[in-house]
């Protein structure tokens, strides 16, 4: 797989050791998305807040419960979306005190966790007009191969940890620390397969010739396989 990218990722570096097919080719870039109504409809949000029913937007939105840890202070969800299959990871806040130009400093820091089984005893299980354990059931389970498909991407992020929820088309994952899901060769291998294959990038389309060029071009013309008429 030949990657056009101007950022490295942490799956870059395997092309060294597996070879390059430049006949399977990956444009990675990053376009961030972060107009609501050009955003998947899944991740939309209604005019009024009180209406935000999606499970997608509701498992992002997980709150910390508090009685079951000290060290974190807040969360926010995102969803990875890698080679047809889709990821869920939170990030933690947490403050700590640390020396900054010689003087303390309370920094906030982040602890990424994937999988809903490792980070579910940080969450409230119940929040306002919905379940956590039903969404994370409905996402899991959720048919995302059409959504790789509308934006040509083998990989996007939707992302809640900044000021504006974004949607991220070919987002650099080291980022989101994906490494901790998918290591770097299956992940170039994924992609490759992916790329190659579901998205079809790199493959040569098949060019149908009308008959009478397949004739012209065999060395054949309109009198080969019939008898000439003879000039008077």
């Amino acid at each position: 797989m030949y990657i056009i990218t101007k950022n490295k990722d942490y799956y870059d570096g395997v092309v060294g050791s597996v070879g390059m097919d430049k006949t399977i080719v990956y444009e990675r870039e990053m376009v961030e998305i972060t107009d609501n109504n050009k955003m998947p409809k899944i991740f939309q949000h209604k005019k009024y807040s009180w209406d935000n029913k999606s499970p997608f937007l509701g498992v992002c939105r997980a709150d910390v419960n508090k009685k079951n840890t000290k060290k974190y202070n807040d969360v926010r969800g995102f969803i990875v979306g890698f080679c047809g299959k889709l990821y869920l990871g939170w990030r933690f806040y947490y403050k700590v005190e640390e020396y900054v130009y010689d003087h303390l400093e309370e920094v906030t820091k982040t602890d990424i966790i994937y999988g809903y089984e490792n980070a579910k005893k940080f969450l409230k299980a119940d929040y306002w007009r919905s379940n956590l354990g039903d969404d994370i059931k409905y996402v899991t389970n959720y048919n995302s191969i059409n959504l790789f498909r509308e934006f040509k991407t083998p990989i996007f992020v939707y992302d809640t940890h900044r000021k504006d929820d974004a949607f991220i088309i070919n987002p650099m994952l080291k980022d989101h620390e994906f490494y901790k899901v998918v290591d770097a060769f299956t992940a170039f291998t994924e992609l490759q397969m992916f790329i190659g294959g579901v998205l079809g990038v790199g493959e040569k389309e098949i060019v149908e010739i009308e008959d009478k060029y397949k004739i012209g071009q065999h060395g054949f013309d309109k009198w080969s396989f019939r008898k000439e008429p003879q000039k008077k």
